[in-house]
């Protein structure tokens, strides 16, 4: 056991020297992250479908009936449920289920034939923001028509404005953009920084005869494996480290208290990333191969991850596929972190998900591992 601890302190320094060895390596593991932070988060959009709606009709009238039917049938607007109480249905959206409360006060059909109207409340979720935005414009579209359409039908000339509707953005009250995107540029940093060093080590000892190396030396292939992959993790943290103080001085985020679990949560991703990355070498005849594929499965997991489109907005067979994502996982868990001010207990679930597939690709990456012939 000493000799194996021994021998993988000298494999991850070898990696390590070799890394810092490659000034374009270098300058990417400073120089991406800054980018990210600084230019990435303004410059990525969002689109928005499937907006989940939970209604909460106090009012019980023939017009709040319409109103709810006409959500129901609005195209991107999806009515999840119906609730007695607000509270309950406050509770849904803390598990994340849905994105907006639409709460019809008591009153509300009466008030419109005296001067003192009452206003239905729209409590969006602006966690994602773009989506809090676009989704609220299309309720609020929906409601204000079936309003007009119900009263025309009664023969009476009432012209609803946006007044009629007060809204309440809830976990991004400032709706600031930047926090939302700072959680995602960690995420491309995590991506670019882990692919390309797990990718240029395996090039550069396949180039410089490293390989052949390590093959006679007498080291435990799980102990070749583990270093590799610890040496990919060290340079991430440090990519990690180099994001957090430059978004902490760009944007004022994130706060202290939230630094332990994004550790927790990025880690197990870097932990990840390179155990894949050992896995695929593992199954292809050259580094350029696994390369190629490497670069690929982590592009396609990113842009399925819900950074850029939401996932709800996705069709249902990649929302299915992203079950197994790693990067959707760390996006739900970062979000939570920076938005919501989630706790451990609150993002257990993605931990839990990312700590089971970081075990399955290391008994893989293990497993796989041999030592080739020279």
């Amino acid at each position: 056991m000493k000799k194996s601890i021994i021998s993988i302190s000298a494999v991850i320094e070898k990696e390590l020297r070799q890394l810092f060895r490659n000034k374009l390596l270098v300058a990417l593991l400073i120089l991406y992250p800054v980018i990210a932070v600084l230019v990435i988060t303004r410059i990525w959009n969002f689109d928005v479908n499937n907006v989940n709606v939970v209604v909460v009709d106090a009012d019980h009238s023939a017009l709040s009936t319409m109103l709810t039917d006409g959500l129901a049938r609005s195209g991107k607007v999806t009515l999840y449920e119906r609730c007695s109480t607000y509270d309950e249905a406050f509770d849904m959206m803390e598990k994340g289920n849905i994105d907006c409360i639409v709460l019809f006060p008591k009153g509300l059909e009466s008030s419109y034939y005296s001067s003192n109207r009452q206003k239905v409340q729209l409590s969006v979720k602006t966690v994602e923001v773009t989506k809090g935005i676009l989704g609220t414009k299309l309720i609020q579209a929906s409601i204000l028509s079936s309003i007009s359409k119900y009263f025309e039908r009664q023969g009476i000339d009432i012209k609803p404005q946006e007044g009629v509707i007060q809204e309440f953005n809830l976990y991004n009250p400032t709706m600031n953009y930047l926090l939302f995107m700072v959680s995602v540029a960690l995420l491309t940093v995590a991506y670019a920084i882990c692919s390309n060093v797990s990718a240029s080590s395996m090039l550069n000892e396949e180039i410089s005869g490293i390989t052949e190396l390590m093959n006679v030396s007498p080291m435990r292939p799980y102990a070749l494996v583990i270093a590799k992959i610890l040496s990919c993790y060290i340079a991430g943290l440090l990519a990690m480290v180099v994001s957090l103080v430059c978004s902490y001085f760009a944007y004022g985020i994130p706060e202290i208290q939230s630094l332990g679990l994004i550790f927790i949560v990025y880690s197990l991703y870097i932990l990840g990333v390179p155990a894949f990355a050992v896995f695929v070498n593992n199954l292809t005849s050259n580094p350029m191969q696994a390369f190629l594929i490497i670069t690929a499965f982590l592009m396609i997991s990113q842009y399925m991850s819900g950074f850029i489109t939401p996932s709800e907005s996705m069709v249902e067979w990649m929302q299915k596929l992203n079950i197994i994502n790693p990067a959707h996982y760390l996006v739900v868990a970062l979000r939570s972190v920076y938005m919501k001010g989630a706790g451990f207990v609150d993002i257990m679930r993605p931990i839990g998900v990312m700590t089971i597939q970081c075990g399955v690709l290391w008994a893989l990456a293990i497993c796989t591992f041999k030592k080739r012939q020279v």
